[in-house]
């Protein structure tokens, strides 16, 4: 990526995150002049800075949502809650487009129909009566396919059920109990699983669902375990827009092919003879002939339960058909021409039944061809009219693909149903009146013209007060701009080499050793570490200095969650406030944007399963609109971000009972726990408290997941709950994840260390005083008892010879004091941690690796993850 276009990607983030803000704020507060000229002058930076690059399809969308701003400030257009919301899903593609750019894996061609249709849906509020810009491209922008002729079932959709066996087609009819039937291909974004979302219940929880199959690419080495790369197919029994209903937080994820029952019946028949004959039951082949829906139905039972079939895939063919007879209500589809490939042949009123066809042509063929005129149509209802009656009359118009799209369309506007071409258009015309139309026209100009009086009456007015607030103040000088934007690169290359810099000071003592104990020269000794002590202070404001530059307001991260909120409670139907405290904390700008997605999953948690509906609040004596708080607070060297809600909280005998059914708990346990300890089995792996697969996200689900990303950055997370009352996730972490201080210790000839501030002491004890209980070696100071744990037996060592004492080393963790049995204690020293790669990055008993002073590797351990081997 070029520098150039580094720089404009920088800032056009900067004006898309302002451009947001002053969106939220209108929606909550009200279109505020001064806003709405905010957020036009934002894009209008974006829309002309894309211009230099030749980016066609961002600068189209940038200019459309930069000209609808133009209208709203104006008072051409009124601003309403419907444009906030499209004007934050074009700033979001956006974003998208600048992701992909950063990356280089741009692709203008597929950006083209999303530019297209967001652009026309923007310039939709400017002018309603304008045809939108329609191609083939933009069809991809959907996640359905058009439903197919209801008695027709393509070669496509054939391969599609052929998927999941050769007689899934017969399986799938038997099982149908609806008109209409869905092959669904979902494939889930891949950091799903730190949204809360789990794929494989949302599979499950499909409408109607009948039978699914799980794809999982070969992973190589490199791969993010954490992230979702499965690929899901599924046939069901649904109509449309269940399928729609229920997928409508996957936008984007998934494709749905849609067919009537009818003409899965219609492509079955040929297998369904064939299976007939090859069963050749006389008293069944004549109750077929005969019609006689109860005979067959009493025939096929009888051989479905007499008849031995085995796993072959003819007996499963043969078992289904029986199957299929021994319920089916209409056997009229067996009786009509088959096509050689199986298929229902072109013309569809040979396939349907015949008392169905002849009722529907005599009670509705009349209302069909005149749909009742609408009395008053609105401008957008005018212009899509008019778009499918073009469309209609083009040569471009393939009767199969886009007739039934066009019939749903129009017949969502005018409350009618549509048999074919020539009806449709006569409906589209007589409700496109010329008479109408006019009447219309002359309201709305009417309407207009006094809007337009009325801003104009009120103008001067305003523009005086204007004149008279502006004239007051003195301008002052302009001030010289003393912030300076750096790349973030920098700053990490700089905060780099002081980590040489604090590993060369670090070597300096070893120097002063080495040359006392080889040279003999105590003086040489005293003047290197007294040069020491210099550049220690020296390196330690360098340092100081350093972290202050990386060091950013919390509100870089936080500004993102009030949107989330609101889209979130929107889709849910529930009323929630966020509320932010501690905005100004500061905190290291590459730790809190590794936080970023533990933080949004405890969020969703909370608006989807804290937070309750209106009425439930209601019900519960709680204010109707639901509150959460989200507030950093500065505790020394560490930061606290708690997330807390009113809502109706988590019963801890309810965990520790479905701790228990799950096997994550013994009996014991279960009797011991306190609500405290049973509170905290939440971010067991793959534990979950939902008693319902939700959409959204589950308690529970992923929640060891955002234990194990807050652990990697070096804190703890605890949770506190009161049913009824709400729940609090509380977070203590790192302000910085640069510099640390740590203890170093020896195990078996080797250095390794553990953060200063888990260390609470050492001691060396007589082997005698360690005793044993239940198993396990136990130590007690100052009338406390201290579970052991032993380093060379957790790392996988040789057992140490007897001695007659140990070194200690006492650590604190979230369960308690813990003691740690090493061979030697060492200095403290502060290092730069580093993470660990390749192969290393697996063993999660350490949590980093940092350089000595004499060359050697110091590897830091995890205390928790190597207690939890240990004991």
């Amino acid at each position: 990526m070029s520098e150039l276009l580094d720089v404009f990607i920088g800032e056009s983030r900067e004006n898309l995150e302002s451009a947001s803000q002053e969106l939220l704020e209108i929606q909550s507060s009200g279109p505020a002049s001064e806003r709405v000229d905010k957020i036009f002058r934002d894009l209008h930076t974006i829309k002309g800075s894309s211009d230099l690059f030749d980016i066609k399809p961002l600068t189209r969308l940038a200019h459309a949502a930069e000209d609808l701003l133009d209208s709203v400030r104006s008072n051409e257009v009124t601003y309403s809650d419907d444009i906030g919301d499209l004007l934050l899903e074009a700033l979001d593609q956006i974003s998208i487009w600048f992701d992909e750019l950063e990356v280089g894996s741009q692709n203008v061609e597929q950006w083209k129909p999303i530019s297209t249709q967001l652009s026309a849906q923007l310039r939709h509020f400017i002018d309603p009566t304008a045809s939108s810009e329609v191609d083939e491209s933009s069809a991809t922008v959907n996640n359905e396919s058009p439903i197919a002729d209801p008695q027709t079932l393509s070669e496509e959709h054939i391969a599609l059920i052929a998927n999941f066996g050769r007689n899934a087609d017969l399986d799938l009819l038997c099982k149908a109990t609806g008109p209409d039937c869905y092959f669904i291909q979902y494939t889930p974004d891949e950091g799903c699983f730190f949204r809360g979302e789990d794929p494989i219940n949302v599979t499950v929880a499909l409408p109607g669902i009948k039978a699914f199959d799980i794809e999982m690419p070969e992973l190589g080495e490199d791969a993010d375990i954490y992230n979702c790369f499965t690929s899901i197919k599924a046939l069901g029994v649904a109509g449309e827009d269940e399928i729609k209903q229920h997928m409508a937080y996957y936008e984007g994820q998934y494709s749905c092919v849609s067919f009537s029952t009818q003409a899965l019946k219609a492509a079955c028949t040929g297998k369904i003879q064939k299976c007939v004959e090859t069963i050749d039951d006389e008293t069944l082949n004549s109750a077929l002939n005969d019609t006689d829906i109860d005979q067959v139905h009493a025939s096929a039972g009888l051989l479905l339960a007499s008849l031995n079939f085995d796993d072959s895939e003819d007996d499963s063919a043969n078992r289904a058909v029986l199957s299929l007879l021994s319920s089916i209500d209409d056997l009229s589809f067996l009786n009509n021409e088959i096509r050689e490939d199986g298929c229902s042949g072109k013309d569809t009123s040979t396939n349907a039944s015949p008392e169905v066809s002849n009722s529907s042509a005599s009670e509705s063929g009349d209302s069909k061809r005149e749909a009742p005129k609408p009395k008053n149509l609105a401008l957008h209802e005018r212009a899509m009219l008019t778009q499918q009656l073009t469309l209609l009359n083009s040569d471009n118009y393939k009767s199969e693909f886009m007739f039934p799209s066009i019939a749903g369309l129009v017949g969502n506007i005018l409350g009618a149903e549509f048999e074919n071409e020539d009806a449709l258009a006569v409906a589209i015309s007589n409700a496109l009146d010329e008479e109408t139309i006019q009447a219309q026209v002359n309201d709305e100009q009417a309407q207009q013209t006094s809007n337009n009086v009325t801003a104009e009456a009120t103008q001067p007015a305003n523009a005086l007060e204007t004149t008279e607030d502006t004239a007051a103040p003195v301008k002052a000088e302009r001030q010289a701009v003393k912030m300076l934007k750096v790349d973030q690169s920098k700053i990490d290359y700089l905060m780099d080499i002081v980590g040489e810099l604090t590993v060369a000071k670090n070597s300096l003592p070893y120097l002063a050793k080495q040359a006392e104990e080889e040279g003999g020269s105590r003086k040489l000794s005293k003047q290197i570490k007294a040069h020491f002590s210099i550049v220690n202070r020296l390196t330690e404001s360098l340092q100081s200095a350093v972290l202050q530059i990386r060091m950013v307001p919390v509100s870089h991260v936080f500004q993102r969650y009030p949107r989330l909120v609101r889209d979130l409670a929107r889709k849910l139907d529930k009323k929630i406030d966020l509320c932010m405290q501690g905005e100004d904390t500061e905190f290291d700008k590459n730790l809190i944007e590794s936080l970023s997605e533990p933080l949004i999953h405890l969020l969703r948690n909370s608006i989807d399963h804290g937070i309750e509906s209106p009425a439930e609040r209601l019900a519960a004596g709680k204010p109707e609109v639901g509150r959460i708080d989200l507030i950093a607070t500065p505790l020394d060297d560490s930061v606290i971000i708690e997330i807390r809600d009113d809502g109706k909280g988590i019963d801890p005998q309810k965990i520790k009972l479905l701790a228990f059914q799950k096997g994550v708990i013994s009996e014991t346990q279960l009797e011991n726990l306190d609500d405290n300890e049973a509170l905290q089995l939440i971010f067991a792996a793959g534990f979950s408290t939902s008693e319902q697969v939700s959409d959204l996200s589950g308690r529970g689900v992923g929640m060891d997941a955002v234990k194990t990303m807050v652990s990697q950055a070096g804190g703890t997370i605890e949770m506190q709950s009161e049913v009824g009352v709400g729940s609090t996730f509380k977070l203590l972490l790192p302000q910085t994840m640069s510099v640390n201080r740590v203890m170093m210790f020896e195990v078996n000839d080797q250095m390794f260390g553990v953060g200063m501030d888990a260390v609470v002491e050492t001691v060396k004890v007589p082997t005698a005083d360690i005793q044993r209980i239940r198993n396990e070696h136990v130590l007690v100071i100052r009338e406390k008892l201290i579970p052991l744990c032993d380093l060379r037996e957790a790392l996988g060592f040789e057992a140490a010879e007897e001695r007659e004492e140990h070194s200690i080393l006492v650590v604190s963790t979230p369960q308690g004091e813990f003691g740690l049995i090493i061979d030697k204690f060492h200095e403290g020293i502060d290092v730069i941690q580093k993470p660990l790669e390749g192969v290393l990055a697996g063993y999660a008993h350490f949590s980093g690796t940092a350089l000595l002073g004499d060359g050697r590797v110091l590897l830091i351990i995890n205390v928790q993850e190597v207690l939890a081997k240990c004991l």
